[in-house]
């Protein structure tokens, strides 16, 4: 499950959804496992739906909205990945 979760509205890419985690050490694997687990949990039986991502990595290379990615990343220093998803709504 994310750590922290924030919703940008408005962004030049529509509305996106912004989750940090805090995977230690980082790696692809680790947080591919990290994923898997809140895929789960948002599309079993939930009725939720798991967008496609903008991004999903380190968060030192990501290239989406660099300027609030990292001003979010400052609420959430500990964080190591993120996942950025485009929202409907």
């Amino acid at each position: 499950m994310a750590d922290h979760t924030f919703r940008l509205t408005n962004t030049p890419l529509g509305n996106v959804l912004v989750k940090f985690y805090q995977i230690e050490p980082y790696s692809d694997e680790a947080f591919t496992k990290a994923k898997a687990r809140e895929f789960l949990q948002a599309t079993v039986g939930s009725g939720n739906a798991w967008s496609l991502a903008l991004y999903q990595g380190p968060i030192a290379t990501n290239p989406v909205l660099p300027e609030a990615i990292a001003q979010l990343h400052a609420r959430c220093p500990n964080c190591t990945a993120v996942r950025i998803e485009q929202t409907s709504g």
